[in-house]
């Protein structure tokens, strides 16, 4: 208990500096006159005294001294001591404080814009609860009839009758939804604008766990039957911009490709759809899918129609191995039922039926963007790498060049009495600080270069 009120007082006493030095002054000159005048009434002269005062007292700096390190901390005074120097001398070669920040900037800022962007694109996983717990849904093979695929082929697309199927057949999932991006065009207001929008099923939000910001988002009751559920909810980014967060948009009608769209709710902030690099600004249930894309040939009832991807989340405790190989006997028996709708060949009757369900990662969502990207942002990052290689390579000739430059002045103080360990750290110091700023600009122009680039 002793020794941390010690240290509390040590403390205390670096941000009294100057008191403390007063009540030094003051006490040393107390007891310096008091020799003095012992000294005068032994009948020295007034000079005399005072030297002989001054040799009996032992030197006054060197007692000031012992008095600072016993009353502060000397690693921190001293350290303070060497960032106002090191400050003092940056201060003095402006030029070269400039180009050595600017440099080290440049190679931090392009390495953290290039970093964000592939965290965003390639790491981030989707922004809602459990996500480990979602899966893609593929089935590699020949798809017979109309197919809109996507960069995976016909392997991640299902029809929606499939798809209902196997959301109320099986028992691996906590729920399993399907969507379809759409764009339209929205009119409110006086105003008519594009939009970004995705087709959802009725269970889209809860098998994500996404909430709604206010209102509320879809159920099982808003997908029933074709044309039967004119209803929206609008994503917080979309609400934010056009409609100013007005809470009164609540109940309020949009005409949405020329249909009468009540808003029933705004999902929660943060959430973009499950497609990285998509951000749906409607959300609108999949049995509309007729009045939103009228001149559409797919058919939302057709077997022989495929166009939705699927993702699913595991029940808690199944993994991807047990859930695919329970899913196998349900799907094999859909695949029957579907091979009497077309004319096959034996061979590609052969083929249709040995498709497989297979469960794929979906932390990530539908990873299109991450598929087309990955290649050209792997090459950034190194390039990005090399230039912060280079610019650390041209900050360290920099500091040689000006330590060079500096021999005389190091020279001096060494003769002075400075240490070696003294000057190293104060040298130490003014690197450290050159750091600092450039990390700091470095920062600020990745954060600019970030918004550029996703702009």
């Amino acid at each position: 208990m002793r020794t941390l009120r010690s240290w509390l007082l040590r403390f205390a006493a670096l941000f009294a500096k100057q008191r403390h030095d007063r009540e030094l002054d003051a006490e040393i000159e107390s007891n310096l006159q008091s020799h003095i005048d012992d000294n005068l009434r032994a009948g020295m002269p007034p000079a005399e005294a005072r030297r002989h005062a001054l040799l009996k007292f032992g030197g006054v700096e060197s007692a000031k001294e012992s008095y600072r390190d016993r009353r502060g901390i000397p690693f921190l005074e001293t350290t303070w001591q060497d960032v106002r120097f090191a400050l003092r001398m940056l201060r003095k070669s402006p030029g070269f404080t400039a180009v050595a920040v600017l440099t080290l900037a440049l190679g931090i800022g392009a390495n953290t814009a290039i970093f964000s962007l592939t965290d965003q694109v390639l790491l981030r996983t989707l922004p809602v609860p459990n996500p480990q717990e979602l899966v893609r849904l593929r089935s590699p093979g020949p798809s017979p009839g109309r197919v809109r695929t996507d960069y995976d082929g016909d392997a991640g697309v299902f029809s929606y009758p499939v798809y209902k199927d196997l959301r109320e057949r099986t028992s691996v999932f906590a729920g399993i939804l399907a969507w379809y991006d759409l764009d339209l065009n929205v009119s409110g207001r006086g105003t008519t604008q594009t939009a970004h929008g995705e087709l959802v099923s009725g269970n889209y939000f809860n098998t994500l766990q996404v909430t709604s910001a206010f209102g509320r988002v879809f159920s099982m009751s808003d997908e029933t039957a074709p044309g039967a559920n004119p209803v929206a909810v609008l994503s917080y980014g979309y609400w934010s911009r056009q409609f100013g967060s007005d809470p009164s948009i609540l109940n309020k009608s949009l005409i949405v490709n020329g249909v009468s769209l009540t808003v029933v709710g705004v999902a929660r902030k943060g959430f973009d759809g499950v497609q990285v690099g998509t951000s749906p600004d409607i959300f609108i249930p999949l049995t509309m899918k007729a009045q939103m894309m009228p001149a559409d040939v797919l058919n939302v009832d057709s077997r022989m129609d495929h166009w939705l991807p699927l993702i699913a989340r595991l029940k808690p405790g199944m993994t991807r191995q047990q859930a695919q190989a329970a899913l196998q006997p349900l799907y094999a028996a859909l695949l029957q039922q579907d091979a009497k709708l077309f004319k096959f060949s034996a061979r590609n009757r052969r083929q249709f039926l040995a498709k497989s369900l297979q469960l794929t990662d979906g932390s990530h969502g539908l990873p299109i963007l991450q598929h087309d990207a990955r290649a050209p942002l792997l090459v950034l990052m190194g390039m990005v790498g090399l230039v912060l290689l280079i610019a650390c390579a041209n900050l360290a000739s920099l500091l040689i060049a000006r330590g060079e430059a500096r021999q005389r002045e190091i020279a001096v103080r060494l003769a002075m009495g400075a240490g070696r360990w003294r000057l190293t750290r104060q040298l130490l110091t003014e690197s450290l600080l050159i750091a600092v700023a450039g990390g700091a600009a470095g920062l600020a122009l990745g954060s600019w270069c970030l918004k550029t680039l996703i702009a």
